[in-house]
């Protein structure tokens, strides 16, 4: 039975314990800056200054979702909320009833509505909505807790009949290690081979009906106001959205999931291209399951405020904060001295080396990549308290110890004050270690006892000596052992998580139930640590790409040594939908300081997460010189640079023409200008601003230098500035801010 009104009982008792949950007013209303919620014997309400949705309480129907800004807009009434297909049936929000409603308010501003619901037999859910001030938008998500197992084959996570409008479907790619621009898929492929570039968008006419693969799904009308909905999943082909021409819904699949190859999806690619049911979760009783998050926002229009609403909400509400640093990473410090393998030559002498050029570079984290472990799986450094198996026991083997201790203490002090990183397989291991050999029923079977058996017949070869046996679940408390001590213990503040691929492992789960346990770990450990930063290596398709890794940190996306027009293209492709300072690129591309202008390759890291990974032992002088001043550019300016949303502007950069970027807070009317002229014939060329408020002037400052060097007015901006590059492949940046 429905418990009585206002707010409910479990918000009032709450209340008087914990302070975050809210108790209500006179009217059964609960308030946090803008943020309202109301709830009454029959209906809940949540908004905000610019956006509202109620819910029917009796049938759970979203009854009206509604953008305030200006004159109100009603975008979908009476649509459910989201559905679950159970084997051949599907079960509607309306056959749900809302018994129980807590408000609480969140610790970054904003209200947290949970809805209790009730009324399908078997099934315990509760659907859980927040708000914020000034974002069109809201997050969703849904809890499941069955008491009897349960097959689920799908669920949509959110709906909005939004009548006739104009549908735009992006689905976001990863894959750098082999998806080129021109990518036409795999050779061997089952449905969908996914080819293209990073981003595929598909469009319709004005009502009509457009579904496929993709996490965004934007919605127009003549007007060119829009709604849209985000989910926050990576690219498996069970992420689908959906509209059929008055409905828009975001769509988990998972019998269109068979099986997540990793690094071979290069060659083979497999997915279920029909409707027939083939892969489901198993839900087991009492236990609770949560469905993946959504975003429901509003844009007033489809390429400026849209993007910018989503983005304000990944940045202030959802993105646990990481520092914008400039990173060195230890790979390429690698000329097969110490191992012929995929383990670095970075030991302790090195490291001496390194560390005075990486702090002339302005670098802010020194990483150390594969070759700092003894041994992957035990996972310590390769000290004298724990040396790599290969050591013969002699000074003169080429595999003694790396370090002199066992906590990376006197690597600490030769690289302050630069942080310390490290790279780690979380869920691989070498045959070799002590840990497998202890517990081998931690290993995922069949598949990573397979891999581990393969290891063991070319140890040292390539990927091989860091280790591919692969861990199942079983073994997750362990890893996030070594990860707790390599925190604690070493100081260690910034990860790079590789390997990631997603498997079935026979008594430990499917591959869901894998990516599930690996980033509820993930989770734990950035929620226990805030100021560890964890970065997901995105170079292969289906880890944790584009929304559940975007939101959790920053990415490895693009290895090798990339030309610029390739590093900017990778960054205009994702913009605005995918924030770029996320996206993690080697921004001097080996020796490309030998054909590109370093001041060019410095504008281009400016606006992605930068990475050196070269051997900095053979950078030239100059070089570094000539960085430097960019890196303290990155450093002064980071609000400017990494606090906004994204545009592209001009041209794709493929071709090699005049292109740009645009980083911009629409609301504090600043941001940065990067412009670069490439192969472009012509010396001069008006770049158009996106989101410029009207009537302001603006000061504009050059980098590297951050000297003044002219204003611009609102409209000046809007019509196109006037940039000037007079060297071929150079390129300008300009910070722009509002005149005092």
């Amino acid at each position: 039975m429905r418990r009585l009104p206002l707010l409910v009982t479990a918000v009032a008792l709450v209340a008087a314990t914990a302070p975050a949950w809210a108790k209500p007013t006179g009217d059964g209303t609960v308030r946090a800056g803008s943020v309202y919620a109301t709830v009454t014997g029959t209906e809940v309400v949540l908004g905000n200054s610019v956006a509202e949705r109620r819910w029917s309480r009796d049938a759970l129907r979203t009854t009206a979702l509604v953008d305030k800004r200006g004159q109100d807009r009603t975008w979908s009434t009476g649509s459910r909320d989201f559905s679950l297909t159970i084997g051949a049936a599907t079960v509607g929000s309306e056959a749900f009833s809302v018994e129980d409603v807590a408000v609480r308010r969140l610790d970054r501003g904003g209200l947290q509505v949970t809805m209790t619901l009730a009324g399908v037999p078997g099934l315990a859910a509760t659907r859980v909505v927040e708000a914020y001030n000034g974002i069109a938008g809201f997050r969703t998500q849904t809890f499941l807790t069955p008491t009897t197992p349960l097959p689920l084959r799908g669920a949509t996570l959110d709906e909005a009949a939004v009548g006739a409008a104009t549908p735009v479907l992006h689905a976001f790619r990863s894959g750098a290690d082999w998806r080129e621009p021109d990518y036409t898929g795999p050779d061997v492929a089952v449905g969908d081979k996914h080819p293209g570039t990073w981003r595929d968008t598909r469009t319709a006419p004005a009502g009509t009906a457009l579904q496929g693969a993709g996490q965004w799904l934007s919605l127009s009308r003549p007007d060119g106001r829009t709604a849209f909905l985000v989910a926050e999943r990576n690219d498996l082909p069970s992420s689908r959205a959906a509209y059929d021409g008055t409905t828009a819904s975001l769509v988990v699949d998972y019998s269109r999931d068979i099986i997540s190859l990793g690094p071979l999806e290069e060659n083979a690619h497999a997915e279920n291209p029909t409707g027939a049911p083939a892969r489901h979760r198993l839900l087991p009783a009492g236990e609770r399951f949560a469905l993946d998050p959504a975003f429901v926002g509003f844009g007033s229009d489809r390429d400026t405020d849209e993007p910018w609403q989503f983005g304000k909400y990944l940045r202030d509400h959802r993105l646990a904060p990481y520092a914008a640093d400039i990173t060195f990473n230890s790979n390429g410090t690698d000329s097969n001295v110490i191992s012929t393998g995929a383990k670095d030559d970075m030991d302790y002498a090195t490291v001496l080396a390194t560390a005075p050029r990486a702090k002339a570079l302005g670098v802010d984290t020194f990483i150390l990549d594969d070759g700092w472990q003894a041994i992957s799986g035990d996972w310590y450094p390769d000290s004298p308290q724990h040396p790599e198996p290969r050591w013969n026991g002699t000074p003169t083997s080429k595999f003694k110890p790396r370090f002199p201790d066992a906590t990376f203490a006197a690597v600490r002090e030769a690289i302050a004050p630069m942080k310390l990183g490290l790279w780690m397989s979380p869920m691989h291991f070498n045959p070799a270690s002590a840990t497998f050999k202890a517990h081998p029923d931690w290993a995922c079977t069949p598949l990573g006892q397979g891999t581990a058996a393969v290891n063991v017949l070319q140890p040292d070869s390539s990927s091989n000596e860091a280790g591919i046996g692969i861990w199942g679940p079983r073994a997750i408390p362990h890893i996030e052992s070594r990860i707790e001590e390599a925190i604690t213990a070493w100081q260690v503040s910034y990860f790079k998580f590789d390997f990631l691929m997603w498997v079935d492992c026979a008594g430990q789960g499917t591959m869901h139930d894998y990516q599930d346990a690996f980033v509820a770990m993930l989770d734990r450990l950035k929620t226990a640590h805030p100021g560890v930063t964890f970065q997901i290596d995105e170079t292969n398709d289906y880890r944790l790409f584009p929304f559940a890794s975007v939101a959790r940190g920053p990415s490895w996306f693009q290895n090798g040594t990339p030309t610029p027009d390739h590093l900017l293209h990778n960054l205009w492709n994702l913009a605005p939908w995918i924030p770029t300072e996320s996206l993690g690129q080697h921004f001097l591309g080996g020796k490309q300081y030998e054909k590109h202008p370093v001041g060019s390759l410095m504008a281009t890291a400016l606006l992605s997460h930068p990475t050196f990974f070269s051997d900095l032992r053979g950078l030239p002088q100059r070089v570094i010189d000539e960085a430097a001043p960019w890196a303290r550019f990155h450093a002064d300016n980071r609000d400017l640079l990494t606090e906004g949303v994204t545009y592209p502007l001009l041209a794709d950069p493929l071709e090699k023409s005049w292109t740009a970027l645009q980083t911009w807070d629409p609301e504090q009317a600043q941001g940065a200008l990067a412009v670069f002229r490439q192969d472009a014939a012509t010396t001069s060329v008006a770049v158009p601003l996106r989101g410029v408020p009207d009537g302001r002037v603006f000061d504009l400052y050059e980098a590297p230098t951050g000297t003044l060097v002219g204003q611009a007015t609102s409209a000046q901006l809007q019509a196109g500035l006037p940039v000037t590059v007079a060297e071929t492949a150079g390129a300008t940046v300009l910070l722009v801010r509002p005149a005092d």
